[in-house]
């Protein structure tokens, strides 16, 4: 596999295009009367563009934590890129987009609202201080979505737990990481409560029939990945191996899915499923092999060894769509192919 230095100009010569990039656009607005039919830039200044507005938010942040790479110091783009993103992330727009989301409280959530967050994130945690600059401005937005989750979780009956936007788990987690960065420990209280009413009693995940053909998140990981960020030590020791039983090597869910029409948008999802898998992986391989240590449990440490084996094979048809000329692939993949590396050559 190559280097992760090898992606960081293609990814961002990616998002550089997409960001820029007007039409096409899915603006999924409800239209409460004519006076609603207007271009999606005139409802956001900031993100009408790459697509949809969640796609736009997220190449955003991918393009946030490429300039944190050495790779990208001295690069052609980056002077270019940091322009772009100092005309979109503006006080004005941001403050815009903020007052859409207030007023459409059920608009892009929770999966729009998670990158929101991811994206306000990452600039205030910024080694560059153009870009932590733009965490000012972005802070508005976040704080926004975090008023939000608070008065919609409380509401919710049970989750969402299909392979898609809609999946509440995948939402959360980042939702709670960022809250956790901001100090906000009211909006990370009401989402443990929210995730310990949603999944605390679920064991024995089915990961055989899990997917369908165009998910591009495992529920059951999401789920894993969230309770793994909510649970106390000791719960977690409980938890996670009962929830994780029913996972192998062999199984499905750790299996790439091939994409036989590219040019179809929801069946290349199947490409960032790959990729969304292995991040999980990544994440709680290490976390069922520190349980074994704890638990003397030998089957923990063979069962995330053998999670791990399947990284690479999720990962490279994901990898190579996230360039491709297909634009239905290549204007959201590369968020989470880079995500992916970054756990792959996380030291």
């Amino acid at each position: 596999m190559p280097q992760i230095d090898d992606y960081v100009r293609p990814f961002a010569e990616v998002a550089l295009s997409n960001i820029t990039r007007e039409y096409p656009f899915a603006s999924h607005h409800l239209a409460r009367s004519l006076a609603d039919i207007v271009p999606a830039v005139e409802k956001h200044p900031a993100f009408a563009n790459s697509y949809d507005w969640h796609s736009s938010v997220h190449m955003h942040y991918l393009l946030v934590s490429l300039l944190e790479t050495e790779a990208a110091q001295g690069a052609g783009w980056r002077e270019r890129a940091i322009d772009v993103l100092s005309s979109h992330l503006s006080e004005e727009n941001m403050l815009a987009e903020a007052a859409f989301l207030r007023e459409n409280p059920s608009w892009e959530r929770p999966y729009g609202w998670a990158w929101t967050v991811e994206l306000n994130r990452v600039l205030n945690a910024s080694e560059v201080s153009e870009l932590r600059a733009f965490g000012a401005n972005t802070q508005v937005l976040a704080d926004t979505v975090f008023d939000l989750a608070s008065t919609w979780l409380p509401k919710v009956a049970a989750p969402v737990r299909h392979g898609v936007h809609s999946n509440t788990a995948f939402g959360l987690r980042r939702i709670l990481l960022g809250a956790r960065a901001a100090d906000r420990h009211d909006v990370v209280d009401v989402i443990a409560g929210a995730a310990r009413r949603f999944f605390a009693e679920d064991v024995a995940w089915n990961f055989t029939q899990e997917r369908s053909g165009h998910d591009f998140l495992s529920p059951g990981l999401c789920e894993a990945d969230l309770m793994a960020e909510i649970l106390t030590e000791d719960e977690l020791t409980s938890w996670l191996p009962e929830f994780l039983s029913e996972l192998s090597p062999e199984s499905p869910a750790l299996t790439p899915v091939k994409v036989l029409d590219p040019t179809d948008g929801q069946q290349s999802h199947l490409y960032g499923l790959g990729l969304s898998v292995a991040s999980s992986v990544m994440r709680l391989a290490p976390q069922l092999e520190a349980l074994a240590q704890k638990t003397d449990h030998d089957e923990l440490t063979a069962q995330g060894k053998g999670m791990l084996t399947r990284v690479d094979s999720l990962m490279a048809p994901g990898l190579e769509a996230a360039v491709s000329d297909e634009y239905v692939s290549s204007h959201w993949l590369a968020t989470f192919a880079w995500e992916a590396l970054a756990s792959r050559f996380h030291d």
